[in-house]
């Protein structure tokens, strides 16, 4: 992992994985922050960017109550200053301990009580640049990428002129206009890039909108889960409205045979 580097679209901020790196080799990076998949093909050869990149997201949290939390965090830690890469760093300290953990959680619990899945962070993996326009001659590095999927019932089959992007969704409460216009905003520039989409809360009604399924390029929307055995609210509801839409539906469990498998690749030439 490298830090990224060139151009970079509006509202991500590169992360620095070496200013939060660990001896476990874990990382932290904020809400738009990204990492980026970069190449070479032998020792001293440049560095080239692979334009693969993961990007998470979280409704933010106004400030008066980030900066109390932050307050309380720090106390605990015997935390001083604001470096935030050395804050990082204590805090991956602490919570390798149960203990410490759980005396962590009781903080955000204090200050963020009720609503957790509100703000369940969604995750993008998937290329960073957009396709190019069929009328341009410039042809952007996502293009070059071809995709592959093999998964009953579908059997395998290739597409390479959409989107090949995965965007997870966590819990987040999608359902409510407070909740999912900033999250829809934010993910907007990828809108060519998103194929594959888990729906938020395993599929549940109460955590849907029709409206997360706007992405142009969204081909499948995967609800994970064990449907005889978790109760999920009104699943085949929602699995019904995404068909509805045009777009292929599939319930993954631990079954082996519910395999979804997207193989993604690009000449690196």
């Amino acid at each position: 992992m490298r830090a990224p580097h060139g151009p970079i679209a509006e509202k991500l901020t590169p992360a620095d994985p070496t200013a939060r790196e660990t001896q476990n080799g874990a990382y932290v990076a904020a809400s738009g922050s990204y990492l980026q998949l970069e190449w070479q093909s032998f020792t001293g050869d440049a560095w080239r960017r692979g334009d693969w990149v993961l990007l998470p997201y979280v409704h933010p949290v106004d400030d008066p109550a980030r900066k109390r939390f932050l307050r309380d965090i720090k106390k605990v830690l015997g935390f001083r200053g604001n470096d935030e890469a050395k804050l990082a760093k204590s805090l991956l300290e602490h919570i390798r301990s149960m203990e410490s953990a759980k005396r962590l959680v009781e903080i955000y619990t204090r200050h963020f009580a009720g609503g957790h899945n509100a703000i369940s962070m969604s995750l993008y993996s998937g290329p960073l640049s957009q396709r190019a326009v069929a009328s341009s001659s410039h042809t952007e590095p996502s293009r070059q990428w071809r995709s592959s999927l093999d998964g009953p019932p579908y059997g395998r089959f290739f597409w390479s002129h959409d989107g090949i992007g995965w965007l997870g969704t966590g819990d987040a409460a999608l359902r409510h206009d407070k909740w999912r216009q900033p999250w829809r905003t934010f993910f907007e520039g990828f809108d060519d890039r998103i194929a594959v989409m888990t729906l938020p809360h395993h599929g549940s009604a109460n955590n849907f909108h029709p409206e997360i399924l706007g992405f142009r390029a969204l081909r499948f929307a995967l609800a994970t889960t064990v449907e005889a055995r978790n109760r999920v609210s009104r699943l085949r509801e929602t699995l019904g409205a995404v068909e509805h839409a045009g777009i292929h539906t599939r319930v993954i469990d631990d079954g082996r045979l519910s395999r979804f498998t997207v193989t993604c690749e690009r000449s690196m030439a």
